[in-house]
């Protein structure tokens, strides 16, 4: 017990030993990011350290090599989320949606759920929904207002930033209510057959998509 307790005590005072728990610090540290880009970073901060701790201090040329590996690996995905930064651009309406997804989702998980829509517009007294009836498709409102009536009482007001069909999409029943448009709407459109299968072949979608939609309900229910 006592040797232990004097190798712990030695671990806080060797620089060496600081030095190596930093190394792993910052690798945790990198786990907690919620941002790809910082998450890729720090592990890049880390692997480096674990080069120059393990070629220095701790000879250890196997660490050395994979921690290597690791870096590289790590520099080449900031490469390509820099890559999609700079080369996915988003027409007004994608950027709108891309503008109110999670703040953790990189460009190119948004351009392959843009991938699976289509830009529609619905003129004043369209209707995007009807109570009772199946929902296709789950829209996100772009542009406009539009409202809900639920046995033929208005029970909410949405527009831009606000999902429609979304409740139908994850229980699979009939509408709740109907959406009429109470001002020109331009929205996004997702069949819920090709989103489905989008998000049963994805799972990193899926959690993107339900987080996504579980904010925007909670805003709707906020607001009624």
């Amino acid at each position: 017990m006592i040797a232990f307790a004097e190798k712990i005590l030695e671990g806080v005072t060797d620089p060496v030993i600081i030095f190596g728990h930093f190394t792993y610090f910052l690798l945790i540290l990198s786990m907690l990011m919620r941002r790809m880009v910082w998450l890729r970073s720090l592990a890049v901060v880390s692997g480096i350290t674990k080069v120059i701790y393990r070629a220095f201090f701790v000879l250890d040329p196997v660490s050395v090599l994979w921690e290597t590996i690791f870096v590289l690996v790590n520099i080449g995905q900031l490469l390509v989320i820099w890559y999609y930064e700079n080369h996915h651009n988003f027409k007004d309406e994608e950027q709108h949606f891309a503008d109110n997804m999670p703040a953790a989702v990189d460009r190119s998980s948004i351009k392959r759920f843009l991938a699976l829509s289509d830009l529609v517009r619905v003129d004043e007294g369209g209707l995007l929904t009807t109570e009772g009836a199946a929902v296709g498709s789950l829209m996100y409102i772009a542009d406009g207002v539009v409202k809900v009536e639920s046995g033929g009482r208005i029970v909410a007001v949405c527009g831009p930033g606000d999902y429609v069909g979304e409740l139908s999409f994850l229980s699979g029943h009939p509408a709740s209510a109907t959406v009429t448009a109470v001002k020109p709407v331009r929205m996004l459109v997702f069949p819920q057959g090709k989103l489905q299968s989008a998000i049963d072949g994805d799972p990193l979608l899926r959690r993107v998509l339900e987080s996504a939609l579980n904010r925007n309900l909670a805003g709707k229910l906020v607001r009624s």
